[in-house]
Parts: C-alpha cells; sequence; structure tokens
C-alpha cells in the first residue's frame, strides 16, 4: 500500500533514464576491520553513461522541460562535471540537443567525464571563472543565444539541484526505507556528500516522514557549514511546498561538516586519497576525488574519533562520479607512489 508521501511523489511526471532500485550492499571486510556494520548504497550503479546521483534528479527535471516544449537542455560545472557527463547523455536518450559551459580548471585534459561529454557530442563552451559556482550568468547568456537562434533551452543549474529535482532523492529515499525494510535493517548513522544539498535535504525529509530517526551526516564538498544550512532549509521548503508537508527542518538528529573540503571544491586533499584507497583494497569498490571520496574521509575520521559504538549500523552514500577518477591520475600517482614503486 502506498504511503502518502509516495502518492504524493506520483502527482508529479518524471522520464524514466535508469535502472533501479540500486543495490543497498553490506562491506564485510571494512565492517570487520572498524568493528561496525557498514552498508553503501550504490548510486554509482545507476546505468545511465556509467552512473551517478543526478540520473535520479534528471528524470524530474526532463520531464519538466519537455513538458514546456524545450528541445535543449543547458547546464554548467567543472571540467570534470558529473552533471554535464549525464545530462549529455540524458539529452541524447530523450532525443534533445544539450549545451554545457565548464570552467578552466585544472583538469581540462580530455579524460574522465569531459571525455565522455565529447563524445556524446555535447557543445562545450569552456569560460575562465574564479569560482565555478560563477558559471550560471554564462550559462543563462547562452540561454539567450540559443532562444534567438530559435532553440527552447532549459537550464539546469550547477550540480542539478531544484525542487523539482530533489524529488529524485525523495523516491531514492523511499527506496532505500524499503529496502531497510526487506533486510530487516535499521541504521544508527547515515552519511552523504553534501554539494548543493539536494539529496542530503531529500533523504532527510524522506526518512523523518516515514519515522525513522537515523542520524544524517553530510560531508560538505564545496561551502562553509553556515552555508549548508541556509540551503537545506531552501531545499526543505521547497519539499514541503511540492509534496504538501507541513514538518518544520528538525533542529536535531543531523550535521554538516565542512573540515574535509581541502583549498577548493575538488581538491584531491590527502585524507580523500586515502579513503579512496582503503575503499578499493578492502572492498573493491571505487570512489570519486570530488563527492564519495570527501564522505568517505568524514566517515574514516569520525571512527579514529571514536564517534560510534561497537556494532553501530552505518550506510555510506555512493553517489557516483568515478569517471572524474582518470582525470586525477597525477594526484593519485603521487599518493600512491610506494605501491607503484614495482611499475616506475
Amino acid at each position: 500500500m502506498s504511503t502518502p508521501l509516495e502518492k504524493r511523489l506520483n502527482d508529479y511526471p518524471r522520464i524514466e533514464l535508469t535502472r533501479t532500485p540500486t543495490p543497498l550492499q553490506y562491506l564485510p571486510n571494512l565492517s570487520d576491520s572498524l568493528n561496525l556494520k557498514i552498508y553503501v548504497k550504490r548510486d554509482d550503479l545507476t546505468d545511465l553513461a556509467l552512473g551517478g546521483d543526478k540520473a535520479r534528479k534528471l528524470e524530474y527535471e526532463i520531464a519538466e522541460a519537455k513538458a514546456h516544449g524545450c528541445d535543449t537542455l543547458v547546464t554548467c560545472g567543472s571540467a570534470q562535471s558529473n552533471l554535464a557527463r549525464l545530462t549529455t547523455a540524458a539529452a541524447r536518450k530523450c532525443g534533445m540537443e544539450v549545451s554545457v559551459v565548464l570552467s578552466k580548471d585544472d583538469y581540462t585534459q580530455l579524460q574522465g567525464n569531459l571525455l565522455t561529454v565529447v563524445l556524446m557530442g555535447a557543445t562545450i563552451k569552456i569560460v575562465e571563472t574564479e569560482d565555478h559556482w560563477d558559471l550560471e550568468e554564462h550559462a543563462l547568456a547562452l540561454c539567450d543565444d540559443l532562444t534567438e537562434q530559435g532553440r527552447r533551452p532549459h537550464y539546469i543549474p550547477v550540480s542539478g539541484t531544484t525542487p523539482l529535482s530533489c524529488l529524485g532523492y525523495v523516491r531514492g529515499g523511499l527506496e532505500i526505507v524499503n529496502q531497510m525494510k526487506e533486510a530487516q535493517l535499521n541504521f544508527n548513522h547515515i552519511y552523504t556528500p553534501f554539494g548543493t544539498g539536494g539529496i542530503f535535504t531529500a533523504l532527510l525529509y524522506t526518512f523523518r516522514h516515514s519515522h525513522l530517526e537515523s542520524a544524517f551526516h553530510g560531508i560538505s564538498v564545496n561551502r562553509l557549514r553556515s552555508q549548508c544550512v541556509e540551503n537545506l532549509e531552501t531545499w526543505w521548503e521547497a519539499l514541503a511546498r511540492l509534496l504538501d508537508g507541513d514538518m518544520p527542518v528538525p533542529q536535531e538528529g543531523h550535521q554538516i561538516y565542512d573540515q574535509f573540503i581541502g583549498k577548493e571544491y575538488g581538491d584531491p586533499t590527502d585524507s580523500c586519497l586515502e579513503a579512496i584507497s582503503v575503499m578499493a583494497k578492502r572492498e573493491g569498490i571505487l570512489l570519486d576525488p570530488v563527492y564519495s571520496g570527501k564522505m568517505f574521509s568524514g566517515f574514516l575520521d569520525h571512527h579514529r574519533n571514536d564517534c560510534f559504538n561497537s556494532g553501530d549500523h552505518i550506510l555510506l552514500l555512493h553517489s557516483g562520479g568515478v569517471p572524474a577518477l582518470f582525470a586525477y591520475q597525477n594526484a593519485l600517482k603521487d599518493y600512491l607512489q610506494t605501491d607503484l614503486k614495482e611499475y616506475m
């Protein structure tokens, strides 16, 4: 039987772009070594163009674009943007054109996500900005140019987070809740990356509406905690309007951390590279250096600081982004130099 939240969610059109549910996978080796019960939600295994969380968001965003007769998707991000990759793939899947505005940074080599965007034939504009959040003005100007050319563009902001796209992770949250019921699981702690905050907010919203009190931990990848809290409030209020919910933002049971960012967004910190290496060697799962690697580095830091009880059940959200690993080969090579001695 559908819950009220599920019924309200089904009122919004979506275009199916990927296969779900994704696995909720137990990590036996990591669990044994850390004396915890650790699971990972494998949203790196959504099957649209090498996977990732954006596919869930785009299902609602593109449905909205189609409803308004749009024929071109426009988005922006860093040179190794996961959103650029998945927006390009979604556009091709839906028979639409696509243009992306990317920042000129240290990772513009034809590798990783950028290579896939080129392969799928997106129109690419690379601009110099001090902050990739400043790309929006360039993307909106491109929308104006496309409109003058007779196109009907639909703009998707950095990270793909809008009120509608947040519905993708309400659906994703309900998917996790159902998997927990089937496996008779209850998580003490849930870790997610925190970029613009759409995923964190939508999952927290869904769990609280499902009367589940797992503690949520958001690991910021780009912004200070105060800015993240503002985003949480913004997206929570937007979801409440869309889903007719009247529950205020909870003041307890969740935390956001900004000490794992490094120098800037996308900075491959030593703790992030260590986290990527630990997960790869213990479980054969690849994390990315921008989102899931930072999330896991935060979790490992909390474990070192005795933040858990023995046997606690932990859920880690793997949001994808693995293609970016290949663009970070120099940082990884430096970090892994001891392991690589026999090859050098």
